[in-house]
């Protein structure tokens, strides 16, 4: 698959999620910075806001790059890689499930044990500061949160059997989440409850659909 087509696959699947699930989970880092713009001009609310996603976008990338490196391990064979692929397929089909159905299945696959080990600390203090920096980091840490649509790309990453591709998958799903993050507040006010979860719908059914297929890819590369 080119990046052309991947580029094609990744954004409406990131686009609609963006409104059904990550203004749920990110919502709370955003309007947390939100307040602390309240006082500054409108030019430098919106560069602060812009600065904070483009950093969260950075984190992704480089998730993707780790992830795609990791797959790239296992490319040198293409039944081996059938076995990654069968086994991230299934996974994308209950992930897909556990965000219709929301409860304990998605509790545990987002499970916050390590961002809290890790992260909580350097995140508190991010939110305490005012400054550039602070914003910048806050949104780096966002990135680290965890979170069953970034696993999705993540997957997607690891599909990919390239640091660079896993990097470009990653990058374009931060881009396309921009959008209704960095117009939360609007974006909050506009869609109804009922139209975020249809969103949310779409959405899971896209990640099922894709998880399907490349069960069934990995399926055929293990018997080939």
């Amino acid at each position: 698959m080119s990046l052309y087509q991947t580029a094609l696959n990744i954004v409406p699947m990131a686009f609609f999620l963006s409104f059904g699930h990550c203004l749920g989970m990110c919502g709370g880092f955003v309007m947390a910075y939100s307040v602390k713009l309240a006082k500054k001009s409108k030019f430098e609310a919106f560069y602060y806001s812009l600065s904070f996603h483009i950093s969260r976008v950075f984190a992704y990338v480089l998730l993707g790059f780790i992830a795609g490196y990791f797959g790239s391990i296992f490319a040198f064979s293409s039944q081996i890689m059938g076995y990654v692929k069968f086994a991230i397929g299934l996974f994308l089909v209950v992930l897909g499930v556990a965000l219709i159905k929301r409860g304990e299945l998605l509790k545990f696959i987002e499970n916050d044990k390590i961002w809290k080990k890790f992260f909580a600390k350097p995140t508190k203090f991010a939110m305490q500061e005012s400054s550039f920096g602070s914003f910048v980091l806050l949104g780096f840490l966002n990135g680290f949160l965890p979170c069953g649509v970034v696993y999705t790309f993540l997957a997607m990453a690891i599909m990919s059997g390239s640091a660079i591709k896993g990097a470009f998958i990653m990058v374009i799903f931060g881009i396309s989440t921009i959008p209704s993050m960095l117009g939360l507040s609007f974006v909050t006010n506009l869609l109804n409850l009922k139209l975020k979860q249809i969103m949310l719908y779409i959405s899971a059914i896209l990640i099922i659909a894709f998880g399907i297929y490349n069960a069934y890819l990995g399926f055929e590369a293990t018997n080939g």
